[in-house]
């Protein structure tokens, strides 16, 4: 007789249904998918941008490239996970986690399509 009877839920503390773990792991790999590449671009292309011979390593510009970059790539680290946490859960804060990685990652990844169509003509 250890278990506990389960005790109505308080007025107002509504239980929300999840979706299935399986749906969060598809839609985050999917997520990986899309930003696998953009994310080796952009580090290459800072470390480039970066590791330039023509100015100094202090430069104002260069340090805030990296911080910058810096934070891109966290941006498009996060964003598969949240998302994937998102469409699991169904919560606004996770939606809105998601969005707020989610935005710079794909101006990130527009940005490559478009310098690579451009590259095209």
């Amino acid at each position: 007789m250890t278990e506990n009877p389960s005790l109505p839920s308080a007025p107002g503390n509504h239980v929300r249904h999840e979706r299935s773990p399986l749906a969060g792991a598809v839609v985050s790999l999917v997520a990986w998918v899309v930003v696998v590449l953009p994310i080796i671009l952009m580090s290459v292309l800072i470390f480039a941008a970066v590791m330039e011979p023509s100015q100094g390593m202090a430069a104002p510009a260069r340090i805030a490239l990296i911080f910058a970059g810096a934070v891109l790539l966290f941006c498009m680290i996060a964003t598969p996970h949240l998302l994937g946490q998102a469409v699991r859960f169904k919560e606004k804060a996770m939606w809105r986690a998601a969005l707020i990685t989610g935005i710079p990652t794909v101006c990130v990844i527009l940005y490559f399509v478009f310098r690579w169509l451009s590259n095209l003509g």
